[in-house]
């Protein structure tokens, strides 16, 4: 499920089956163009990647717009401000909640976020419809795949 009109109806009318929520975390910067054109970079990467596990497990993952925040921030507020995203998006309902980024700042901070942190690592894509990026992004997803399924368990 995506957080699209048609979506979210179908959403509504079957929440019981639904328990995991997916929010990417994207940093945003555009002081230096170099980290700017790599943090775009993630972000398409993170989204291919969110939106591929979305539909793999349509009817059991609901996919969360993107929290954006400001690369340098104080991680302390942010992990306040994603705590209280994710307790208003979850209200209660999802028993799993994953946050996904590139960002490993966010490490440091994972034991004190309400969810399940999951830093991504993969190499840089500058051409997201390469057989190699294509390929990378598959396999990001498979493996993205078994940790989620093995929090169903």
């Amino acid at each position: 499920m995506k957080w699209t009109s048609a979506d979210l109806e179908t959403f509504y009318q079957s929440k019981e089956f639904i328990d995991t929520l997916c929010i990417p975390l994207i940093p945003v910067e555009l002081a230096n163009s170099s980290e700017a054109r790599k943090l775009a970079n993630q972000k398409t990467s993170l989204q291919i990647i969110s939106d591929e596990l979305e539909r793999n497990y349509t009817g059991r993952i609901m996919l969360s717009p993107a929290y954006t925040y400001l690369r340098g921030t104080d991680f302390q507020t942010e992990c306040d401000r994603v705590n209280q995203w994710t307790s208003h998006l979850s209200d209660g309902h999802f028993q799993h909640i994953f946050l996904l980024s590139y960002d490993v700042n966010w490490k440091r901070y994972e034991r004190e976020l309400a969810g399940s942190f999951v830093w991504i690592t993969a190499p840089m894509i500058e051409d997201f419809k390469s057989e190699q990026a294509q390929k990378a992004i598959s396999d990001q997803t498979d493996q993205l795949s078994e940790l989620i399924e093995s929090y169903w368990k």
